[in-house]
């Protein structure tokens, strides 16, 4: 689930009948964990859990921990540089595509292309 940039995972409690989500994408701890029964109430809770959590920093004068932008700059050294900057022309790819690809078949995860 997203709501304003905010990702959601969500796992069911099969003991206790409990849908329990949490934000996955604002830094190491969830910003938010909210829990329901059926769908639309997890929905709801979620929204509610995120305008709850930026009316709190709003209201603190805190900066809300953003969802991550998917921009990362990396320093890989010239020699590495080169050998990626190689390995993605001998692919027709830009370097970015290149490195997107290899660090997502190494973090084993599906990705969802935004902007690159």
């Amino acid at each position: 689930m997203e709501y304003k940039g905010y990702l959601a995972a969500v796992e069911f409690d099969d003991s206790s009948n409990i849908l329990h989500g949490r934000v996955i994408n604002s830094g190491a701890y969830p910003i938010a964990t909210f829990e329901a029964t059926d769908t639309t109430q997890l929905r709801r809770e979620f929204h509610r859990s995120i305008d709850e959590y930026l009316a709190w920093c709003e209201e603190d004068g805190v900066e809300p921990r953003k969802p991550y932008s998917g921009k990362l700059n990396v320093r890989l050294g010239s020699e590495l540089h080169a050998a990626i900057a190689e390995a993605a022309a001998s692919r027709e790819m830009s370097i970015n595509s290149w490195i997107v690809e290899a660090v997502r078949e190494r973090a084993d995860t599906p990705y969802r292309a935004t902007d690159e």
